[in-house]
């Protein structure tokens, strides 16, 4: 595994991710690399998008799934 040093963090980010950490009973650095997971998996999500196969006979495309997920967005 490899590792960061984080530099020039705002006060008020390191204190809302510091009390998040503690709220879920982790350390800050455990909370800050599930985090960074989560950003790292959305930033491939072009890539799991595009070789997308839908299941066979739903009858729903990549589009209606696209839609929906922008409806429930704008309803947010």
């Amino acid at each position: 595994m490899k590792r960061m040093n984080l530099r020039d963090v705002p006060d008020d980010v390191y204190e809302a991710l510091a009390g998040a950490a503690q709220t879920n009973r982790q350390s800050l650095s455990a909370f800050v690399v599930e985090r960074l997971t989560e950003v790292a998996r959305v930033a491939r999500l072009d890539d799991y998008v595009a070789s997308y196969q839908p299941p066979a006979g739903s009858g729903v495309t990549l589009e209606d799934a696209a839609v929906a997920v922008r409806q429930v967005r704008e309803a947010s």
